[in-house]
Protein backbone atom coordinates (compact mmCIF):
# COMPACT_ATOMS: atom_id res chain seq x y z
CA UNK A 1 0.00 0.00 0.00
CA UNK A 2 1.25 3.33 -0.72
CA UNK A 3 1.62 5.51 2.37
CA UNK A 4 0.54 9.01 2.30
CA UNK A 5 3.11 11.84 2.30
CA UNK A 6 2.16 12.54 5.49
CA UNK A 7 3.44 9.33 6.65
CA UNK A 8 6.06 8.98 4.20
CA UNK A 9 7.68 12.27 6.16
CA UNK A 10 6.30 10.44 9.74
CA UNK A 11 4.18 13.31 10.98
CA UNK A 12 1.60 12.86 12.93
CA UNK A 13 -2.16 14.69 12.67
CA UNK A 14 -3.86 16.22 14.38
CA UNK A 15 -7.21 14.84 15.34
CA UNK A 16 -10.19 16.78 12.86
CA UNK A 17 -12.94 15.14 14.61
CA UNK A 18 -15.84 16.47 16.47
CA UNK A 19 -14.23 16.94 19.56
CA UNK A 20 -13.03 20.10 19.11
CA UNK A 21 -16.57 21.27 18.93
CA UNK A 22 -17.12 20.01 21.95
CA UNK A 23 -15.52 23.16 23.53
CA UNK A 24 -17.72 25.84 21.44
CA UNK A 25 -19.31 28.13 23.58
CA UNK A 26 -22.72 28.04 23.37
CA UNK A 27 -23.76 30.78 25.80
CA UNK A 28 -21.30 32.96 23.75
CA UNK A 29 -22.93 32.36 20.77
CA UNK A 30 -26.22 32.62 22.28
CA UNK A 31 -25.69 36.04 23.42
CA UNK A 32 -24.19 37.16 19.91
CA UNK A 33 -27.14 35.92 18.29
CA UNK A 34 -29.55 38.04 21.24
CA UNK A 35 -27.43 41.30 20.64
CA UNK A 36 -27.82 41.02 17.18
CA UNK A 37 -31.88 40.28 17.85
CA UNK A 38 -31.84 43.16 19.76
CA UNK A 39 -29.99 45.57 17.46
CA UNK A 40 -32.37 44.53 14.42
CA UNK A 41 -35.35 45.24 15.76
CA UNK A 42 -34.15 48.92 17.57
CA UNK A 43 -32.98 49.45 13.65
CA UNK A 44 -35.48 48.76 12.09
CA UNK A 45 -37.72 50.69 14.67
CA UNK A 46 -35.29 52.84 14.28
CA UNK A 47 -35.85 53.85 10.28
CA UNK A 48 -39.81 53.95 10.76
CA UNK A 49 -40.50 50.34 10.53
CA UNK A 50 -40.28 49.85 6.63
CA UNK A 51 -41.85 46.74 5.14
CA UNK A 52 -39.79 43.97 6.08
CA UNK A 53 -39.38 42.62 2.62
CA UNK A 54 -38.29 45.77 1.73
CA UNK A 55 -34.69 46.72 0.98
CA UNK A 56 -34.26 48.52 4.20
CA UNK A 57 -31.22 49.17 7.00
CA UNK A 58 -33.50 46.43 9.13
CA UNK A 59 -33.82 43.80 6.43
CA UNK A 60 -29.40 44.79 5.39
CA UNK A 61 -28.48 44.29 9.11
CA UNK A 62 -30.32 41.13 9.12
CA UNK A 63 -28.52 39.67 6.02
CA UNK A 64 -25.44 40.83 7.14
CA UNK A 65 -25.91 39.15 10.59
CA UNK A 66 -26.38 35.70 9.09
CA UNK A 67 -23.14 36.31 6.99
CA UNK A 68 -21.36 37.29 9.89
CA UNK A 69 -22.43 34.01 11.51
CA UNK A 70 -21.01 32.10 9.10
CA UNK A 71 -17.64 34.16 9.46
CA UNK A 72 -17.82 33.31 13.23
CA UNK A 73 -17.80 29.53 12.16
CA UNK A 74 -15.63 30.03 9.71
CA UNK A 75 -12.92 31.43 11.77
CA UNK A 76 -14.42 29.09 14.58
CA UNK A 77 -13.14 26.38 12.80
CA UNK A 78 -9.44 27.27 12.00
CA UNK A 79 -7.19 26.99 14.32
CA UNK A 80 -6.11 30.27 15.61
CA UNK A 81 -2.70 29.61 15.71
CA UNK A 82 -2.32 29.16 11.78
CA UNK A 83 -3.18 32.75 11.89
CA UNK A 84 0.03 33.33 13.87
CA UNK A 85 2.37 32.89 10.56
CA UNK A 86 -0.12 35.23 8.51
CA UNK A 87 0.12 38.03 11.64
CA UNK A 88 2.51 40.36 9.71
CA UNK A 89 1.17 40.22 6.02
CA UNK A 90 -2.47 40.72 7.42
CA UNK A 91 -1.11 43.74 9.65
CA UNK A 92 0.82 44.83 6.34
CA UNK A 93 -2.62 44.74 4.63
CA UNK A 94 -4.08 46.18 7.07
CA UNK A 95 -2.36 49.57 7.40
CA UNK A 96 -2.56 49.24 3.53
CA UNK A 97 -6.43 49.88 3.75
CA UNK A 98 -5.47 52.79 6.12
CA UNK A 99 -3.45 54.49 3.43
CA UNK A 100 -5.52 53.34 0.59
CA UNK A 101 -8.65 55.37 2.36
CA UNK A 102 -6.12 58.58 3.03
CA UNK A 103 -6.05 58.33 -1.04
CA UNK A 104 -7.99 59.37 -3.84
CA UNK A 105 -10.18 56.53 -2.99
CA UNK A 106 -11.55 57.11 0.11
CA UNK A 107 -15.11 58.43 0.46
CA UNK A 108 -15.72 60.88 3.07
CA UNK A 109 -18.96 60.86 4.64
CA UNK A 110 -20.00 63.66 7.81
CA UNK A 111 -16.76 65.28 7.27
CA UNK A 112 -14.30 61.91 7.66
CA UNK A 113 -12.69 59.85 4.96
CA UNK A 114 -12.71 56.86 6.54
CA UNK A 115 -14.84 54.83 3.72
CA UNK A 116 -14.45 52.77 0.65
CA UNK A 117 -16.39 51.92 -1.71
CA UNK A 118 -16.58 48.25 -2.76
CA UNK A 119 -19.82 48.29 -4.87
CA UNK A 120 -23.01 47.31 -3.13
CA UNK A 121 -21.63 48.89 0.02
CA UNK A 122 -19.18 51.15 2.02
CA UNK A 123 -16.76 50.31 4.40
CA UNK A 124 -14.58 51.05 7.33
CA UNK A 125 -11.24 49.65 6.66
CA UNK A 126 -10.18 50.93 10.38
CA UNK A 127 -12.56 47.80 11.75
CA UNK A 128 -10.65 44.96 10.00
CA UNK A 129 -7.70 46.65 10.51
CA UNK A 130 -8.60 46.59 14.31
CA UNK A 131 -7.77 42.85 13.92
CA UNK A 132 -4.99 42.20 12.27
CA UNK A 133 -3.66 45.00 14.70
CA UNK A 134 -4.73 42.75 17.58
CA UNK A 135 -3.23 39.65 15.57
CA UNK A 136 -0.20 41.13 15.23
CA UNK A 137 0.75 42.50 18.72
CA UNK A 138 0.14 39.04 20.36
CA UNK A 139 2.38 37.61 18.19
CA UNK A 140 4.74 39.80 18.97
CA UNK A 141 4.38 39.91 22.39
CA UNK A 142 3.63 36.56 22.72
CA UNK A 143 7.22 35.61 20.41
CA UNK A 144 9.37 37.28 22.75
CA UNK A 145 8.04 36.27 26.05
CA UNK A 146 10.32 37.05 28.74
CA UNK A 147 12.38 39.16 26.50
CA UNK A 148 9.31 41.62 26.59
CA UNK A 149 11.08 43.25 29.88
CA UNK A 150 13.13 44.90 27.72
CA UNK A 151 12.23 48.23 26.99
CA UNK A 152 12.95 48.45 23.18
CA UNK A 153 10.42 45.20 22.53
CA UNK A 154 7.92 47.40 24.89
CA UNK A 155 8.52 49.98 22.41
CA UNK A 156 7.80 48.53 19.58
CA UNK A 157 4.95 46.79 21.09
CA UNK A 158 3.54 50.24 21.49
CA UNK A 159 4.27 51.06 18.11
CA UNK A 160 2.75 48.13 16.21
CA UNK A 161 -0.70 50.12 17.99
CA UNK A 162 0.61 53.82 17.25
CA UNK A 163 1.00 53.40 13.21
CA UNK A 164 -2.26 52.31 12.77
CA UNK A 165 -3.76 54.71 15.46
CA UNK A 166 -2.16 57.77 13.58
CA UNK A 167 -3.30 57.25 10.36
CA UNK A 168 -6.94 56.72 11.75
CA UNK A 169 -7.01 60.05 13.03
CA UNK A 170 -5.73 61.38 10.00
CA UNK A 171 -9.61 60.45 8.79
CA UNK A 172 -10.44 61.64 11.23
CA UNK A 173 -12.11 58.79 13.41
CA UNK A 174 -10.97 59.96 17.54
CA UNK A 175 -13.60 56.98 18.65
CA UNK A 176 -12.05 54.08 17.07
CA UNK A 177 -8.37 55.31 17.57
CA UNK A 178 -9.56 55.57 21.38
CA UNK A 179 -10.54 51.51 20.68
CA UNK A 180 -7.18 51.20 19.61
CA UNK A 181 -5.37 52.52 22.29
CA UNK A 182 -8.03 50.92 24.79
CA UNK A 183 -6.82 47.51 23.84
CA UNK A 184 -3.34 48.26 23.83
CA UNK A 185 -3.94 49.10 27.47
CA UNK A 186 -5.74 45.84 28.37
CA UNK A 187 -2.75 44.06 26.89
CA UNK A 188 -0.52 45.70 29.65
CA UNK A 189 -2.08 43.18 32.06
CA UNK A 190 -0.48 40.27 30.39
CA UNK A 191 2.42 41.62 28.68
CA UNK A 192 5.57 40.43 30.45
CA UNK A 193 7.10 43.72 30.81
CA UNK A 194 8.56 44.70 33.92
CA UNK A 195 5.99 46.88 36.35
CA UNK A 196 8.05 49.77 36.33
CA UNK A 197 7.51 50.50 32.35
CA UNK A 198 3.83 50.19 33.09
CA UNK A 199 3.90 52.65 35.52
CA UNK A 200 6.05 54.30 33.74
CA UNK A 201 2.88 54.55 30.92
CA UNK A 202 0.22 55.53 33.26
CA UNK A 203 2.27 58.71 34.84
CA UNK A 204 2.65 59.60 30.87
CA UNK A 205 -0.95 59.53 29.94
CA UNK A 206 -1.79 62.60 31.37
CA UNK A 207 1.11 64.35 30.16
CA UNK A 208 0.03 62.42 26.60
CA UNK A 209 -3.22 63.83 27.11
CA UNK A 210 -2.80 67.37 27.39
CA UNK A 211 -0.11 67.34 24.51
CA UNK A 212 -3.15 65.48 21.99
CA UNK A 213 -5.29 68.15 23.32
CA UNK A 214 -2.76 71.02 22.60
CA UNK A 215 -0.94 69.39 19.41
CA UNK A 216 -3.73 66.64 17.39
CA UNK A 217 -7.55 67.50 18.15
CA UNK A 218 -9.06 69.72 16.07
CA UNK A 219 -10.97 72.84 17.12
CA UNK A 220 -14.43 71.12 16.35
CA UNK A 221 -13.14 67.92 18.35
CA UNK A 222 -12.34 70.21 21.23
CA UNK A 223 -15.71 71.78 21.32
CA UNK A 224 -17.68 68.19 20.96
CA UNK A 225 -15.68 67.10 23.49
CA UNK A 226 -16.27 70.18 26.39
CA UNK A 227 -20.15 70.19 25.43
CA UNK A 228 -20.70 66.74 26.04
CA UNK A 229 -20.19 67.50 29.08
CA UNK A 230 -22.09 70.74 29.41
CA UNK A 231 -24.92 70.16 26.64
CA UNK A 232 -26.43 73.05 27.80
CA UNK A 233 -23.55 75.74 26.33
CA UNK A 234 -24.92 75.06 23.00
CA UNK A 235 -28.21 73.48 23.58
CA UNK A 236 -29.26 74.53 19.81
CA UNK A 237 -26.51 73.07 18.24
CA UNK A 238 -23.55 70.92 19.22
CA UNK A 239 -25.66 70.13 22.01
CA UNK A 240 -29.11 69.55 20.62
CA UNK A 241 -28.26 66.02 19.93
CA UNK A 242 -26.94 65.16 23.75
CA UNK A 243 -30.21 66.59 25.82
CA UNK A 244 -32.32 64.86 23.02
CA UNK A 245 -30.33 61.58 23.66
CA UNK A 246 -31.07 61.77 27.41
CA UNK A 247 -34.61 63.05 26.97
CA UNK A 248 -35.30 60.19 24.74
CA UNK A 249 -33.54 57.75 27.55
CA UNK A 250 -35.58 59.59 30.68
CA UNK A 251 -38.50 59.14 28.52
CA UNK A 252 -38.24 55.51 28.49
CA UNK A 253 -39.19 55.13 32.01
CA UNK A 254 -39.56 51.34 33.51
CA UNK A 255 -41.34 49.84 30.07
CA UNK A 256 -40.38 52.00 27.43
CA UNK A 257 -42.87 53.66 25.38
CA UNK A 258 -43.52 50.73 22.21
CA UNK A 259 -42.04 49.55 18.99
CA UNK A 260 -41.94 53.15 17.91
CA UNK A 261 -39.78 54.28 20.70
CA UNK A 262 -40.29 58.20 22.04
CA UNK A 263 -41.08 61.43 20.81
CA UNK A 264 -37.32 61.92 20.14
CA UNK A 265 -37.26 59.27 17.78
CA UNK A 266 -40.33 59.55 15.78
CA UNK A 267 -39.94 63.24 15.45
CA UNK A 268 -35.85 62.86 14.11
CA UNK A 269 -34.60 64.53 16.77
CA UNK A 270 -31.67 62.05 17.72
CA UNK A 271 -28.77 62.21 15.59
CA UNK A 272 -27.68 58.84 13.92
CA UNK A 273 -30.39 56.59 15.75
CA UNK A 274 -29.81 53.17 14.01
CA UNK A 275 -26.08 53.79 15.03
CA UNK A 276 -24.24 56.39 17.13
CA UNK A 277 -27.68 57.16 19.09
CA UNK A 278 -29.23 53.31 19.23
CA UNK A 279 -29.13 53.46 22.56
CA UNK A 280 -31.04 56.21 23.41
CA UNK A 281 -33.63 54.88 20.81
CA UNK A 282 -33.80 51.98 22.24
CA UNK A 283 -34.42 53.25 25.66
CA UNK A 284 -37.35 54.88 24.54
CA UNK A 285 -38.63 51.49 22.83
CA UNK A 286 -37.94 48.87 25.54
CA UNK A 287 -37.11 51.16 28.88
CA UNK A 288 -35.12 51.03 31.60
CA UNK A 289 -35.95 47.08 31.88
CA UNK A 290 -35.20 46.35 28.51
CA UNK A 291 -31.86 48.42 28.59
CA UNK A 292 -31.00 46.33 31.85
CA UNK A 293 -31.63 43.42 30.15
CA UNK A 294 -29.10 44.90 27.38
CA UNK A 295 -26.32 45.39 29.08
CA UNK A 296 -26.47 42.38 31.07
CA UNK A 297 -26.14 40.53 27.65
CA UNK A 298 -23.27 43.06 26.92
CA UNK A 299 -21.88 41.75 30.44
CA UNK A 300 -22.29 38.17 29.74
CA UNK A 301 -20.42 38.71 26.37
CA UNK A 302 -17.04 40.53 28.01
CA UNK A 303 -17.27 37.28 30.81
CA UNK A 304 -17.02 34.63 28.02
CA UNK A 305 -14.50 36.63 26.12
CA UNK A 306 -12.47 36.75 30.08
CA UNK A 307 -12.75 32.98 30.20
CA UNK A 308 -10.96 32.30 27.11
CA UNK A 309 -8.84 34.48 28.34
CA UNK A 310 -8.51 32.24 31.58
CA UNK A 311 -8.48 28.61 30.12
CA UNK A 312 -6.28 29.64 26.63
CA UNK A 313 -3.01 27.11 26.35
CA UNK A 314 -0.24 29.97 25.47
CA UNK A 315 0.66 33.47 25.70
CA UNK A 316 -0.90 33.88 21.85
CA UNK A 317 -4.84 32.68 22.96
CA UNK A 318 -4.62 34.83 25.74
CA UNK A 319 -3.32 37.78 24.64
CA UNK A 320 -5.59 37.99 21.82
CA UNK A 321 -8.12 37.39 23.86
CA UNK A 322 -7.52 40.23 26.48
CA UNK A 323 -7.15 42.84 23.45
CA UNK A 324 -10.59 42.25 21.69
CA UNK A 325 -12.07 41.80 25.55
CA UNK A 326 -10.69 45.53 26.01
CA UNK A 327 -11.88 46.67 22.90
CA UNK A 328 -15.47 45.11 23.26
CA UNK A 329 -15.31 46.64 26.64
CA UNK A 330 -14.42 49.89 25.94
CA UNK A 331 -16.39 50.30 22.55
CA UNK A 332 -19.57 49.59 24.31
CA UNK A 333 -18.98 52.00 27.18
CA UNK A 334 -17.73 54.40 24.95
CA UNK A 335 -21.50 54.46 22.82
CA UNK A 336 -23.81 53.82 25.74
CA UNK A 337 -21.43 56.77 27.52
CA UNK A 338 -21.80 59.47 24.94
CA UNK A 339 -25.73 58.48 25.01
CA UNK A 340 -26.22 59.64 28.36
CA UNK A 341 -23.58 62.60 28.51
CA UNK A 342 -20.74 60.56 30.24
CA UNK A 343 -18.35 60.06 27.32
CA UNK A 344 -18.01 62.96 24.46
CA UNK A 345 -19.88 62.05 21.03
CA UNK A 346 -17.51 60.15 19.05
CA UNK A 347 -19.26 58.03 16.57
CA UNK A 348 -18.97 54.39 17.58
CA UNK A 349 -20.47 51.80 17.38
CA UNK A 350 -22.25 49.66 19.83
CA UNK A 351 -20.71 46.49 19.03
CA UNK A 352 -23.41 44.24 17.51
CA UNK A 353 -26.26 46.20 17.86
CA UNK A 354 -25.65 49.30 16.16
CA UNK A 355 -26.27 48.94 12.08
CA UNK A 356 -22.85 48.58 10.05
CA UNK A 357 -21.75 46.10 7.73
CA UNK A 358 -18.18 46.74 8.95
CA UNK A 359 -18.14 46.54 12.71
CA UNK A 360 -20.82 43.85 12.42
CA UNK A 361 -18.81 41.69 10.86
CA UNK A 362 -15.01 42.18 12.28
CA UNK A 363 -16.43 41.36 15.38
CA UNK A 364 -17.84 38.14 14.53
CA UNK A 365 -14.69 37.45 12.92
CA UNK A 366 -12.94 38.66 16.20
CA UNK A 367 -15.60 36.34 18.10
CA UNK A 368 -14.53 33.67 15.59
CA UNK A 369 -11.36 33.41 16.67
CA UNK A 370 -11.76 33.83 20.47
CA UNK A 371 -14.25 30.38 19.55
CA UNK A 372 -11.21 29.15 18.00
CA UNK A 373 -8.79 29.85 21.05
CA UNK A 374 -11.81 28.06 23.35
CA UNK A 375 -11.88 25.05 20.91
CA UNK A 376 -8.42 24.60 20.86
CA UNK A 377 -7.29 25.00 24.26
CA UNK A 378 -6.99 21.12 25.20
CA UNK A 379 -4.22 18.85 23.48
CA UNK A 380 -6.31 15.87 21.92
CA UNK A 381 -4.06 12.58 21.15
CA UNK A 382 -2.29 12.05 17.65
CA UNK A 383 -4.33 9.67 15.67
CA UNK A 384 -2.93 7.55 12.61
CA UNK A 385 -4.10 8.71 9.18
Amino acid sequence: MIKSHRQQLNIPAYSVSMDRWKDFDPILFITVLVLMGFGIVSIWSAIGMPPLLSNNEGTKQAAYGLIGICLMLIFSAIDYRYLDALAWPLYGFGIFLLLLVQSPLGVTVSGSQNWLNIGFTLIQPNEFTKITTILALSSFVAAQGEAMKQFSNFIIAGLIVALPTLLILIGPDLGQAMVYLAFWAATLVVMRTHKALIALTLISAPFLAVLAWHFVLQDYQKTRFLVSYWPERDPLDKGFQIIQARTAIGAGGLWGEGITGGTQSTRKFLGVTESDFIFAHASGMFGFIGMLGLMVAMAILLWRCLIVAEVSRDHLGQMFAIAVTGAFFFQAVLNIGMNVGLMPVSGITLPLVSAGISSLWSSMILLGIMQSIRMHHRKLGFQPL
